[in-house]
């Protein structure tokens, strides 16, 4: 008896330890994960937001915290991290920092769609109006009115749906819809302090230690359900963005498009006018992939990529047919005007073009040319080494007796050679100069007495 009643106690006591254990933990502050997203908006900043909330979900964080400064980007990966902010499987925090960061554009949508907006007293947000991809060309005079009209009836659709997603993420989010569409319509900007103010964030936070102060209690609603979060004192654990994700992200650069489409016609060119140098053709061929892959991602117009294709291919027509510079000039010309138009002006707070790798970029593709087409001259000019006109003139010595009507071999540059003799007996020693060829013979005569050396 009174051993089954110290194993009673045993049992209890375990349970009540596993009970008091299993609160503690319940109400301790666990991990934090933070991430970083800086700078243009495009497909690896999104898969990388995707990534981290899958990671912070299996580390059974608290939150993610998303790290925010932005001027805008491409309308396909903002909807992507919208969805997926809206859906993600535990609390996110958006938090616009540090000092003078901006969540413009793409950024104030983002910022709606997290289930705790924050920012640092020093930044802005705002600025959403949408914007064509590519410019609409100038029409012809005659139906200019009309084809404006259209364009005008086209932007109208997408502010109007844009304006429709903005409300919608505000209201789901509790947050201020009137200004969330303005920001669309009329591309409003406020500061942090305006942005509390107007409800259109949560808190303004100086720095991370007074964000998870902030935080902690706080309840979000995911998935239907209610979280409440314990960040007092909480780690918080960095998530960095893979390889992978940094180098797509640096190819959205338009001053690198620039510069991979200079490289892919200096490498390509290189390997046809230098068959089996192979080097330059990868390099080429590498440049020329990962500047489509920059196109498919950036704001690109239509024209600035035609006038830089143009340009490229009058400064490869200059080196096949040599025009005293003339088209080399030309090409140069298109190339820079092209460059300058490349990324559509309405981006321009977005993704810019630097003067700077412009003209770096045109001089070291100049300079390149200049140099091939002065080879390509200097080839012109060259008398030929190869074939029968390479072998006409050149002398050597008879390794065996020739005759018109014997055929025998001479010795040129160490390589033996079928030939006979133009006119007359040629005896074996006897140096001898290329004066035809039949075929594979070489025909040869004689060298004069005062030319033996």
């Amino acid at each position: 008896m009174k051993r089954a009643s110290k194993l009673l106690l045993i049992f209890i006591l375990l349970g009540m330890a596993i009970v008091l254990g299993g609160a503690a933990g319940a109400f301790a502050a666990g991990e934090v994960n933070v991430i970083t997203i800086e700078g243009v908006i495009d497909p690896a900043m999104a898969d990388y937001l995707e990534r981290a909330l899958g990671e912070a979900q299996e580390n059974r964080a608290e939150c993610l915290i998303i790290r925010l400064n932005t001027p805008g980007g491409l309308g396909k990966s903002m909807n992507e991290m919208v969805e997926a902010l809206l859906n993600s499987p535990l609390p996110t925090v958006i938090y616009v920092a540090p000092r003078g960061a901006e969540a413009f554009s793409a950024g104030t949508f983002i910022t709606l769609a997290a289930h705790f907006a924050v920012m640092h007293p020093d930044t802005v947000i705002g600025a959403a109006h949408p914007m064509q991809l590519i410019p609409t060309p100038e029409p012809p005079a005659e139906e200019g009115e009309k084809v404006r009209e259209q364009s005008s009836a086209v932007m109208e659709k997408i502010v109007n749906a844009f304006a429709t997603k903005a409300r919608t993420i505000a209201e789901a989010n509790g947050r201020n819809a009137d200004w969330a569409e303005k920001a669309v319509r009329e591309s409003a900007t406020v500061t942090a302090s305006q942005a509390l103010e107007l409800k259109v964030v949560d808190s303004l936070q100086p720095n991370m230690e007074e964000l998870l102060k902030w935080l902690d209690g706080r309840t979000a609603e995911v998935k239907d359900k209610e979280t409440t979060l314990h960040t007092k004192g909480a780690a918080t654990v960095e998530i960095p963005p893979s390889a992978k994700d940094r180098f797509l992200h640096q190819l959205a650069d338009p001053n690198l498009l620039l510069i991979l489409l200079a490289l892919a016609a200096m490498g390509i060119l290189f390997e046809l006018q230098n068959p089996g140098a192979i080097l330059p053709g990868v390099v080429g061929g590498i440049s020329l992939l990962l500047a489509l892959y920059s196109i498919s991602v950036l704001p690109v117009t239509t024209t600035g990529l035609a006038l830089i294709g143009f340009g490229l291919l009058l400064l490869i027509l200059d080196i096949k047919m040599p025009s005293h510079g003339i088209l080399s000039i030309g090409g140069v010309i298109a190339f820079v005007i092209g460059a300058v138009m490349l990324v559509d002006t309405r981006y321009s707070g977005v993704v810019k073009m630097s003067w700077q790798v412009i003209v770096a970029t045109t001089i070291l593709l100049g300079g390149f040319f200049i140099f091939a087409i002065g080879a390509a001259v200097r080839a012109h000019l060259r008398k030929p080494t190869t074939g029968k006109e390479g072998m006409l003139g050149m002398k050597g010595k008879a390794a065996s007796a020739l005759s018109e009507d014997t055929r025998g071999e001479i010795s040129i540059a160490g390589e033996l050679w079928r030939a006979r003799s133009r006119q007359g007996n040629i005896a074996p020693g006897e140096k001898v100069e290329v004066v035809a060829m039949e075929g594979l013979t070489l025909v040869v005569q004689p060298l004069p007495e005062e030319q033996h050396q």
